[in-house]
Parts: structure tokens; sequence; C-alpha cells
């Protein structure tokens, strides 16, 4: 049985994802703004680097609302326990709204530790329904929010920090494997059966386990070593992998659906920064290792993020496949970001920072609009 006071049904409008979504919208929203003209101008007044505002408030601030909303809605339903009561989400808004006021006040530092301890606070909570429902298969996110808790701490200690940002760079993405293996084939599947499509059969379970293996290696050592030959050669590996991984998925049959595309898009650029990186650990002089770092944030977890977000509001509206132009421009624009911030690092040339900043903002300004207008129905599923 689910611990008294921390696991109970929730009412209808309290989804946990509805506050994190929103907080992770206007969050990333003030991440993107230090690479546009007057986010770049506030930052100078505030003598603020415009590099660790942009990293600190989108890998340690946007990200822990993202993973609360979603895992505090989906997992109660994955361990069939029952969902997290509506103090607790309201105590844990609070901790994430401390983080970002003390980080935005008093320094980049006093708020990490916050948000450090927002994600303790999120792995005790989660960690409940694991163990009340024996679900071992959840234990890799609790491992995964673990490293990540500890590499936010690193940052705020400032000891080690190149070392502690790859590591939490690298939990984030072993995170949005684990979590986009189950959604978007799961995803695809349904929405294929619905309209009458070629439903792929069941994922290979070797191929799923020994690229998350795989990967899981090829991280560790990218954190470890990120200059060494042999992580580079590691890297194409997991980008081959990957790749496999996601063509078993049959991304193609969804071309009709932007809600369901935009996951194999995003999941992609996961496929796009291993291959990124082992070019660089190979050849440095070709690509500078920032392009596959971006491929991974702006294209991999931006994208995946929106995808999973909207379709997550959508089945609790009631309208699990439903499209909108708001969410289309939304898919179109991240992943627009995405290329131009890559282009960004090929050389000097037009404006591609503040293009890719500007169009960051733009496609969480229209999810958030979206998600604001959205409103549940009594017999929306608690699902993901």
């Amino acid at each position: 049985m689910p611990a008294a006071g921390v696991l109970v049904t929730h009412r209808e409008g309290t989804a946990p994802f509805r506050s994190f979504f929103v907080f992770a919208a206007l969050d990333a929203m003030l991440g993107g703004m230090v690479w546009t003209p007057p986010g770049q101008a506030l930052a100078g007044l505030a003598e603020i680097a415009p590099g660790e505002w942009h990293r600190n408030i989108l890998l340690f601030g946007t990200v822990p609302a993202i993973l609360a909303g979603f895992l505090l809605t989906a997992l109660p339903r994955w361990t069939k326990q029952r969902a997290v009561s509506p103090t607790v989400i309201r105590s844990l808004a609070g901790v994430w709204l401390l983080g970002r006021t003390v980080s935005l006040t008093i320094g980049q530092s006093a708020g990490l530790a916050f948000f450090g301890g927002f994600v303790l606070f999120l792995i005790v909570v989660l960690g409940t329904a694991v163990v009340a429902g024996r679900d071992r298969r959840n234990l890799k996110i609790l491992l995964l929010l673990g490293v990540y808790c500890a590499a936010i701490v690193l940052t705020a200690l400032d000891w080690q920090p190149q070392p502690a940002l790859r590591l939490g760079l690298a939990a984030v993405l072993g995170l949005v494997m684990v979590i986009g293996g189950r959604v978007v084939p799961a995803l695809t599947e349904a929405y294929l059966q619905k309209t009458g499509g070629l439903v792929p059969g069941a994922p290979s379970a070797p191929v799923e386990r020994l690229s998350g293996l795989f990967a899981t290696c090829v991280l560790a050592a990218w954190v470890a070593a990120p200059q060494a030959q042999v992580t580079g050669v590691a890297c194409a590996l997991a980008a081959i992998s990957q790749a496999v991984r996601l063509a078993q998925w049959r991304g193609w049959r969804t071309r009709a659906s932007a809600a369901i595309l935009v996951l194999h898009v995003g999941y992609g650029w996961i496929v796009a920064g291993f291959a990124l990186l082992a070019v660089h650990a190979i050849a440095p002089a070709v690509i500078d290792r920032a392009a596959a770092v971006h491929a991974w944030t702006v294209g991999a977890v931006g994208t995946m993020a929106l995808g999973i977000m909207a379709s997550m509001a959508r089945k609790h509206a009631g309208r699990a496949f439903a499209s909108s132009w708001q969410a289309t421009a939304a898919f179109l624009a991240v992943s627009a970001s995405a290329l131009a911030r890559l282009l960004a690092e090929a050389g000097p040339g037009p404006a591609w920072l503040p293009l890719s900043g500007s169009l960051w903002i733009a496609a969480f300004a229209l999810f958030f609009a979206a998600l604001i207008r959205m409103r549940p129905v009594k017999a929306a599923p608690n699902s993901a």
C-alpha cells in the first residue's frame, strides 16, 4: 500500500503536469532570452556571463520542472499506485519557485542548491511509489535522477565544473532515452492503430537493452574522457546503435501527424549528438564539441520535451492525437532553433545565435499559449 499522506488520488484539475509545465515553458523562455539583444543587455547589467546564465537556467531549472511534471503524472500509473497528493505537488512547486527566485535575486550557486534539493525531494516522492509497487523497472529512473541531483550539487559547489556539467547532461540524456523508449513507440503504435496504418511489431528486446547499455557506457566515457580517441570511436558506435533503435520504431509511418513525428525527430537529435561527438573526438578542427552538446540540448532535450509535454496535455484533455497550428508551429520553431544553433558553431555568418534564441522562445511561447487554454475532461486517463 502507498505510504499514508504521500500517495492519494488527485482531484480533477490537479494533475501534476499542469503547474510544472507552465513553470518549464516560462523558464525556457527566460533561459533563451540571453541570446537575444534585450536579454544580452540584461545579462550585462546583472554582470552574469550569458553562457552560465543560459546553461544553469535550462539544464538545472527548466529540465527539473519538465521531469517533475511528467514523472509525477506518469509514474503512479507505471507503478500501479495512487496519484501524488496535491499537498506534495504544491510543496514541490514551492521549492522550485524558491530556487528560481533565489537564483535571480541572490545568485546562481544558491539557486542551484535549491534545485538540487528539489530533485532530491522528487526522488523521495517517486521512490515511495516505486518501493510501494515493488517496481524494479523504474529503479533506473531513480538512479538517473540521483546522478542528476549530484551533478547539480557539484555545479553549485563549483567543484570540477566541466565534468559536473557533462555528468548532468549525461543523466538528462539517459532519462530522455529511457522515457523516450517507452513513450515514442507506444504513442506511434496507438496512433497507427487509430488511423488504420501499418502497425510495427514490438521493438526488439535485445536491441533495446544493448543500445541502452552501450549508450550508458559511452556517456560515462564522455564524462570522464571527452577528448580521448577511444571515446570518439565509441560515440560513433553509439550513434549507429541508437539509429537502429530509432529505426525499429518506424517513425516515417507517422509523417501525417506532426504531434507524433516530432518525437521521432527529437530522438533523432540524440543520434546526431553522438555522431557529432565522434567527429569532434577524431577531428576536433572540423567540428567543435559545442555543436554536439547543442544537438543534445536544444535538439534532443528541447524537441522531446515539447513533444512529450504536448502529448501529455492533449491526452489529459481527451484529445490524444489532435493537432493544432500552435503545436505544429512550436515543433517547427524548436527544430529550426536547433539547426540555427549548430550553424552558429560552424563559423562567422548571419546572426544565427539571436535567431536560435528567438525561435526557442517562440516555440515555448506557443506551447505555453496552447497549454493554458487546454482544459481537462472528467474521463481523461492518468497516463503519459
